[in-house]
């Protein structure tokens, strides 16, 4: 008989809870750093961190298997280098300018559609056929992402910041998704962890390309501790240690049980960015988000196997 997930143990729902927690609190802490520091040299400082955490996990389990680092790189190099440019260029510049300009609120509601995107690039690329009941789970997970981008702020202005930040995440939604999709196939050459450290690789030097216009006017003394706090938390726990929790989860108790966990990111951000940025939470924040997480409940449930959220 083929081997079976184990069925959740209070290990690795508590595991879950943490990972699902530090995702959700990681919208406030980021939307408070970028108060004092440029979107472009965060993200340097973020993934210098996540790289030293992911590229540490990763070189232990090479080491335990007895094989060398960057071996998958001899191999599948173009194709790991373009979905690093796709999920950690494309999407890390939408995502963190995206957030600038909205609420932290917001931009989690919004990436809670990253699964939408990714069952519509598998279906594209033929990577994965959707049943057609799930396209209609799709539309409505679509119908709730337009309601946040149009409602979650004071009334619609399309020239507003928050509205302008509302449609670069939703970019930054589309470009994750994809990446999402898109990696799966190289999942047979290389570990979830190694993938994401591998391609994060090619893209780091476009990414402090783009911070470095911005070090000079950055406002160094400003910086406290606190600061540095919250991107140690956000590189190295955000986009570092939970990725590697959450895949082993996978592998443990399955995707089914795994993906359920994530729909709680969204709430999470919204009520830690009340909490702790004051943010306020509004209806058609809580009418989309529900849409959201309504429609992809539907479509895994319509696909028999949830997709694995970015």
């Amino acid at each position: 008989m083929p081997d079976t997930p184990d069925r959740p143990t209070w290990r690795s729902e508590a595991a879950l809870l943490f990972v699902v927690m530090v995702w959700g609190i990681n919208f406030p802490i980021v939307k408070a750093v970028l108060e004092i520091m440029h979107p472009h040299v965060l993200n340097t400082f973020r993934f210098i961190v996540s790289a030293t955490v992911l590229g540490s996990l990763y070189a232990l389990h090479r080491r335990r298997l007895g094989k060398p680092l960057f071996e998958p790189l001899r191999r599948r190099a173009r194709e790991i280098a373009g979905l690093g440019i796709l999920g950690f260029l494309f999407y890390q510049f939408c995502f963190i300018v995206g957030i600038d300009f909205t609420t932290a609120g917001n931009a989690a509601l919004i990436m809670a559609t990253a699964p939408l995107w990714t069952a519509v690039t598998g279906y594209v690329f033929g990577l994965e056929t959707l049943p057609r009941s799930s396209w209609a789970a799709l539309m409505i997970v679509l119908a709730g992402s337009v309601v946040i981008v149009l409602g979650g702020s004071n009334g619609v202005h399309f020239g507003s910041n928050t509205f302008i930040g509302n449609l670069i995440m939703l970019a930054a939604a589309v470009f994750w998704g994809s990446y999402t999709a898109l990696s799966k196939p190289m999942l047979s050459y290389v570990s979830p962890t190694g993938l994401t450290f591998l391609s994060l690789l090619f893209a780091l030097p476009f990414l402090f390309g783009l911070g470095i216009p911005y070090y000079g006017e950055t406002r160094w003394a400003d910086i406290r501790w606190i600061h540095w706090a919250a991107i140690l938390f956000s590189g190295g726990l955000s986009t570092g240690l939970t990725i590697a929790i959450w895949n082993n989860a996978i592998d443990r108790v399955g995707a089914s049980n795994t993906a359920v966990y994530g729909n709680l990111v969204p709430l999470i951000a919204l009520g830690s960015s009340f909490w702790l940025l004051g943010e306020p939470v509004r209806l058609a924040q809580i009418v989309g988000g529900l849409m959201v997480i309504v429609g992809l409940l539907l479509m895994r449930r319509a696909r028999g196997t949830p997709p694995r959220l970015g």
